[in-house]
């Protein structure tokens, strides 16, 4: 058995293994080889990321992770299962060679083998990526407040949201920086503040606007996917999704109310709008959001977001 990097061809090997071993699990959708290798010819891929396990020079299974830390359950042609472990074991040497301290994984919560593995090998359970959707129709009349003070993100505001919610945001500094005024795919509009009399912000907004991409009725909301927008999902790979919104602001008696003008502010901007359903992400980890869409937007799912420290070893 030996345990090498990525090769020309192998995602047909990765789409091969993976349509078998997961065939029989939740929400299984099956993986086409051609969208798997284009998903990896971009500038930043790095064959370092990803690991095949082979026997007699069949690729048997294969493991991967990215260098946002976040680490792929291992997948195994039936009677090869051994193989999970140490290809796992080589994803954390890497992950120490780069210098990466912390990894996470995200798993379905009804895919209780993977859950299994993931504990096994040293994770704990730090949050839960709760779904919500709600049709623009079904809004409270209570949102709509005109005459309030909104203007685009400028990039003085960004410190001072960050500290509104600390635990929210996963870029901090220059980087949130870089991610949202200069490199940011978000339309210029999507994000704006809801600001107090002196200019100061008392609450980001972000809503997405286009048709080019997913409804989110079309979306199995127990994926382990990221949707693009959503606080917290910075720098993340996500999907798009049209009529996102995300928000932030500080724990206080007025979270709901900007909650709300926001919302408003964004369904109301243009005389129509593309989307129909609105969708929204959220950690179960902010209570004070999570609070928000519990009361105004219908759950529709949620995936486990499992957490380790690299250096910390498991009994395998």
């Amino acid at each position: 058995m030996i345990i090498r990097n990525y090769l020309p061809g192998d995602t047909a090997k990765e789409a091969a293994i993976y349509n078998v071993a997961a065939a029989r699990l939740p929400g299984f959708k099956p993986v086409v080889s051609e969208e798997l290798s284009l998903s990896l010819k971009t500038h930043s891929f790095d064959p370092g990321t990803r690991f095949y396990a082979e026997e007699s020079g069949r690729v048997v299974a294969y493991s991967a992770f990215d260098l946002t830390g976040r680490v792929h359950s291992p997948w195994c042609l039936q009677g090869h299962e051994k193989m999970a472990h140490p290809l796992m074991s080589s994803v954390f040497r890497a992950l120490g060679e780069r210098r990466i301290s912390r990894a996470y994984a995200a798993c379905r919560t009804d895919w209780a083998q993977q859950v299994d593995f993931f504990e096994d090998h040293g994770f704990s359970k730090a949050r839960e990526i709760v779904n919500f959707t709600q049709s623009i129709g079904d809004l409270p009349t209570m949102f709509q407040r005109p005459g309030l003070d909104v203007s685009m993100l400028e990039e003085a505001d960004i410190r001072l949201i960050q500290a509104m919610v600390p635990n929210l945001l996963r870029l901090q500094g220059s980087e949130l920086v870089e991610h949202w005024i200069h490199r940011s795919n978000l339309p210029l509009d999507a994000l704006f503040v809801l600001r107090r009399k002196d200019g100061s912000p008392r609450g980001l907004g972000i809503l997405i606007d286009d048709p080019a991409f997913a409804n989110v009725e079309t979306l199995d909301t127990n994926s382990p996917t990221y949707w693009f927008g959503s606080l917290g999902s910075e720098g993340l790979a996500a999907k798009k999704v049209n009529g996102l919104f995300s928000f932030a602001t500080a724990s206080s008696k007025d979270a709901m109310l900007i909650g709300q003008d926001l919302l408003w502010y964004g369904t109301s901007r243009r005389e129509t709008n593309s989307f129909e359903d609105l969708a929204a992400q959220v950690p179960s980890d902010v209570p004070h959001l999570l609070e928000f869409y519990q009361r105004y937007f219908q759950k529709r799912g949620s995936f486990a977001v499992y957490e380790r420290e690299v250096g910390t070893g498991s009994r395998f």
